[in-house]
């Protein structure tokens, strides 16, 4: 297994990706005091995001990068294209998954929207 590593100018917080009409932002968000997650959106263009996938926890941000390259790297495999110029636009959604995060990490519920099989494909 060839396993392919998106190197960008760090510290990357945010990436957009597209492939033709498909867009998938990652982030970087902050779930407690040192600990970090990937949240991961993917939809049309011009549309609000149709999937989320979250990964982590992550004891720092260094790690959560690494991560998001990782990923990135897959998607630069299956032809997803990095979009250096494009802002991210499901930021407020990432914020709301990453609150999520923190408050079922704080309360101890199981629904967490972090997903058990990272297998699946996002896009």
């Amino acid at each position: 297994m060839k396993l392919h590593y998106f190197h960008g100018r760090g510290p990357l917080r945010a990436l957009v990706m597209t492939r033709r009409e498909r867009r998938v932002e990652l982030h970087i968000k902050q779930v407690g005091e040192g600990i970090w997650a990937l949240v991961a959106m993917a939809g049309p263009d011009e549309h609000q995001p149709e999937r989320h996938r979250c990964q982590g926890p992550y004891k720092s941000a260094t790690q959560a990068e690494a991560a998001l390259r990782g990923v990135a790297g897959s998607l630069l495999e299956t032809g997803y294209e990095a979009q250096s110029g494009s802002h991210v636009v499901w930021s407020v959604t990432a914020q709301r998954l990453a609150r999520g995060i923190r408050r079922d990490r704080d309360t101890g519920e199981g629904s967490s929207p972090f997903d058990p099989d990272p297998h699946e494909p996002l896009g």
